[in-house]
């Protein structure tokens, strides 16, 4: 390791998640939270809890902040009698924000002489610290060096993904919109197979054999975008719209909630009027394209 002892600001429920693998892997760790109580079982595994802010960051060259937003992450930092304290150690984010947050977050370390990095938590909290638990951090390819190891302690799919402090918010925003997109798709697809007295588990089933069909159509959309060109011969908007239509009267023919589904259709429906009735799914994009 590069660090031996690492400060960790925030304590919530994903914060406090942070801390065991640090200790597991034998550094002095440090932790700091409004209410020190949640400290309690984090010192019980081998941390000390430090009541004073200053005396915490004063504890570490390695700082990791984890707290509700980065309004409160500036409350603390954004001090005068802070910023001298933290003059070439290094910092990382992992507070939920956007990326004009990370970026005026990135610049506040440069002008303080701060090394920084911005990161996402793509996982629960019991995930971390397994090999399975996906993390991403953007920055400054030599402040990610200098402590790599360390956040790999983190989970396993830990992912520097570029110099752009802002990129792991981007990224992560994009990541959720899939996790939600799919999931509230799965809860529509629950209920017509209840309205049809049909077992759940047989979906899951039928899903498995279903998802290179799923795979190959994520390929192809992202490679139509790339290339901003949605012609093709499998399947014209044309024809998906008269399949999401079809999807729409089934759900409203079993007497189950169907928004989801109008709201696919509406997308299509938006590309054909564009004049895209030929080219294929992926034109939908042109409804979405920022102006």
């Amino acid at each position: 390791m590069k660090h031996s002892n690492v400060t960790f600001i925030g304590l919530g429920q994903m914060g406090a998640a942070l801390v065991p693998p640090f200790i597991d892997a034998g550094l002095q760790v440090t932790v700091w939270n409004r209410s020190i109580a949640k400290a309690e079982p984090l010192v019980a595994l081998g941390a000390v809890a430090q009541a004073s802010f200053v005396k915490a960051l004063k504890a570490s060259e390695l700082i990791i902040v984890c707290l509700s937003d980065y309004a409160s992450t500036n409350d603390l930092f954004l001090q005068d009698d802070i910023a001298p304290l933290l003059k070439g150690k290094t910092l990382v984010q992992f507070t939920t924000g956007d990326a004009r947050q990370a970026l005026a977050g990135a610049q506040w370390a440069a002008e303080i002489g701060l090394d920084y990095l911005d990161g996402a938590i793509m996982d629960y909290p019991t995930k971390v610290g397994t090999a399975e638990c996906m993390l991403l951090v953007s920055g400054p390819k030599a402040v990610w060096d200098s402590c790599d190891q360390e956040m790999m302690l983190l989970g396993g799919r830990m992912t520097y993904v570029g110099e752009n402090p802002g990129s792991s918010n981007v990224l992560d925003g994009t990541l959720l919109t899939m996790y939600y997109g799919n999931t509230f798709a799965l809860m529509q697809s629950a209920a017509m197979l209840q309205a049809e007295h049909l077992d759940i588990n047989d979906f899951a089933t039928a899903l498995q054999a279903f998802k290179p069909v799923i795979e190959s159509a994520w390929k192809r959309t992202i490679d139509a975008i790339d290339r901003q060109d949605y012609s093709g011969n499998e399947a014209s908007i044309h024809v998906h719209s008269l399949g999401v239509q079809s999807l729409v009267d089934r759900a409203k023919n079993m007497g189950i909630e169907h928004s989801l589904l109008k709201l696919f259709s509406g997308y299509v429906d938006q590309a054909v009027s564009k004049g895209h009735e030929a080219d294929e799914l992926p034109a939908a994009y042109e409804g979405f394209r920022p102006s």
